[in-house]
């Protein structure tokens, strides 16, 4: 059956469908994050205890380091970076802060999202 020959009705069959397995796949996915998380904090713990930067193993090898992670930008911080380096007043550098912010750019697209019903289980034992 070609794409061209198949129903609106069709479509939104196979549509729901596709969302409801994605919806099993994303539950799955965040249960297996859960678990990883805490693995690896058990893991980082035991090497950390331990002093150890590296575990090599025969699948392959774990490695402990350090992971420099950016902050978000927050008002406060960038009022008083601005009055520092441009040598002005608290208020002009809020001013300036104030204006960057209300000129942040929102782009806006259209997009469809279902909304599944819960299925029935069915006790096939």
């Amino acid at each position: 059956m070609s794409e061209s020959t198949i129903t609106i009705q069709e479509k939104f069959k196979v549509y729901l469908d596709m969302q409801r397995e994605l919806a099993e796949f994303r539950k799955k996915q965040s249960d297996q994050k859960k678990m990883l998380k805490t693995l690896e904090d058990e893991i980082m713990e035991y090497m950390k205890a331990n002093e150890m930067d590296s575990i090599a193993l025969k699948e392959g090898e774990i490695v402990l380091y350090d992971r420099k992670v950016s902050q978000t930008l927050k008002k406060d911080t960038m009022t008083e970076k601005l009055s520092e380096k441009l040598k002005c007043d608290e208020k002009r550098a809020e001013e300036l802060v104030e204006s960057i912010l209300s000129n942040k750019v929102f782009t806006v697209e259209k997009k469809i999202k279902a909304t599944l019903k819960k299925q029935k289980k069915t006790d096939s034992a």
